[in-house]
């Protein structure tokens, strides 16, 4: 199996409803059903095909909690017993940023020329029957977002439209275009194409945070082709409200 793949890990927010909530240390170190939140997440990725995995975190957090040392241990854990460890790199910002693609545009230098990026946060948990597979074939075109089907009205979630042959048509922040609400894992057979959308949207100003999902509009436009990997099950993380929700359904890591 190629191991072409770097994974990028945005953890470089403040938490605030968390800490509004009365937790004190970061949102992805509070445990939940038998597990941190940090693993809960980790665990839905598919590792083998990775070379390295970067997380992008604040200086504060190592500073004040040992984040570095809680990565680590984490990290010896999922793949311990296991035949495969990626490299692991951790960036510290100073401060937050606009957004998640902000986030990972700082992580440019780290992510070696002609890799392969997945982009994911550490707030959601789901489980997929196909994603490694696609990841490795050429069924991932120029790159696979993670989907689930939701037909209730919920326009919290990112959004993916698809056209002919199930190739990406549009993706939409926050807005309902489809049933096909996005995990937030965010795959790019050329890491280039999202730096380069990312750096785009980063000069243009643009107002608001700066998510993942709505790059993809321009690299559609520009003849790229891509495809989703449908997970079985998601269970959100990012609030309170969905924490408590996990530890009282006591689902293990």
């Amino acid at each position: 199996m190629s191991k072409n793949l770097v994974y990028a890990l945005a953890m470089a927010g403040l938490g605030t409803r968390f800490s509004r909530a009365g937790y004190v240390q970061p949102k992805y170190m509070i445990r939940a059903a038998g597990a941190t939140l940090f693993s809960h997440s980790l665990r839905s990725l598919p590792l083998e095909p990775a070379r390295k995995i970067i997380f992008i975190a604040l200086k504060e957090h190592q500073e004040r909690y040992g984040l570095e040392k809680f990565i680590t241990t984490e990290l010896d854990a999922i793949c311990g017993g296991h035949d495969f460890r990626p490299e692991l790199e951790i960036i510290l910002l100073d401060a937050p940023t606009r957004g998640q693609a902000e986030t990972v545009l700082k992580a440019k230098d780290a992510v070696p020329p002609g890799s392969e990026l997945a982009i994911y946060n550490i707030d959601t948990k789901f489980a997929s029957d196909t994603l490694l597979d696609k990841l490795v074939s050429d069924e991932k075109k120029d790159g696979v977002l993670g989907s689930f089907r939701l037909s209730a009205k919920d326009p919290k979630w990112s959004f993916a439209r698809l056209g002919p042959g199930g190739i990406v048509e549009e993706v939409a922040e926050k807005v309902q275009i489809s049933g096909n609400a996005l995990t937030g894992l965010y795959h790019y057979t050329q890491a280039s194409d999202f730096f380069s959308a990312a750096a785009e949207a980063v000069s243009a100003g643009a107002a608001g945070e700066l998510y993942v999902a709505p790059l993809y509009n321009k690299l559609v436009a520009a003849g790229r082709k891509f495809v989703l990997d449908e997970a079985r099950s998601i269970t959100p993380l990012g609030t309170p409200e969905d924490v408590e929700r996990l530890a009282s359904n006591d689902e293990g890591p």
